[in-house]
């Protein structure tokens, strides 16, 4: 309820998509026969209302983008039932970012327009302006009501669970202050919001570990910034995923790095052998 209160607070038509998306999603879940616990856990609705928010964020109001993010939202919902019953591994928020991308360049075909953004301008960065708008900025909602929301939303959920979203998005903003990222980039969350979702993920999917709630969060910026600067498309939640992804993948290739260390050699220790 706090996070849908986040998206109303920031944007009356983006809190409708996200609600609307979220229920359209648990109606085809809930046909497609899905896992109950996924289902019940809100998991099979959460890529959905992603892209709703990212729809009513990205696209100028109109009545083809309410079409549009009732047919989305349900194809993402069956994209979701479908790869929680194939892929070994958390596929996270990769249905919503797919389908996005691939929605993307076909958007004007479909009589919608997408926003134009202007450059970000430099400002002095105001530390807890950024940290509060990193967390709304999870729900396409920069701004630091949005945030105190979320953070109450995640405080009621655990104390941990907080803290490490904070975690995250310290992490980022002093990133983006060291590598001269324009302060209102910082100041709206936008430079942060992937680092706070994968601290989230670090923490609750790899492990209870501040050590990889820190590595997940600068991976995660690092390629946020580098599909930010270089994709053809909204860079969206892809370095939260992709970092996540990349150490489940380091811990399976860890195997031959994780054994006891081996004997020394005598002979190497100026010792000779009898």
């Amino acid at each position: 309820m706090l996070f849908i209160a986040a998206a109303f607070a920031f944007d009356l038509r983006m809190g409708a998509f996200y609600v609307i998306s979220v229920v359209v999603a648990t109606l085809v879940a809930r046909v497609l026969r899905p896992d109950r616990d996924l289902l019940g856990l809100g998991l099979l609705g959460f890529n959905s209302g992603l892209m709703g928010l990212a729809l009513g964020n990205f696209f100028v109001p109109s009545a083809g983008l309410w079409a549009a993010m009732v047919v989305l939202a349900a194809l993402v919902a069956a994209v979701t039932a479908l790869l929680a019953r194939v892929l070994p591994f958390p596929f996270l928020a990769a249905p919503f970012i797919a389908m996005f991308w691939l929605f993307w360049p076909l958007a004007g075909t479909f009589g919608l327009e997408a926003k134009t953004f202007p450059p970000f301008p430099d400002d002095l960065v105001q530390l807890l302006q950024a940290l509060l708008s990193a967390l709304g900025s999870t729900l396409f909602a920069g701004a630091v009501l949005p945030g105190v929301l979320f953070l109450v939303g995640l405080l009621i959920a655990s104390w941990r669970i907080a803290v490490v979203a904070l975690i995250g998005a310290l992490v980022a903003v002093l990133l983006a202050v060291v590598t001269g990222v324009e302060g209102v980039a910082i100041n709206t969350g936008f430079v942060s919001f992937n680092a706070v979702l994968a601290a989230l993920a670090a923490y609750t999917v790899l492990g209870r570990d501040l050590r990889l709630v820190l590595v997940a969060s600068m991976l995660a910026s690092v390629i946020f910034g580098i599909f930010n600067r270089n994709w053809p498309a909204p860079a969206l939640a892809s370095g939260f995923v992709l970092a996540i992804w990349f150490l489940i993948l380091l811990e399976k290739l860890n195997g031959p790095f994780n054994g006891s260390p081996a004997e020394p050699d005598p002979d190497a220790t100026g010792e000779t052998s009898q």
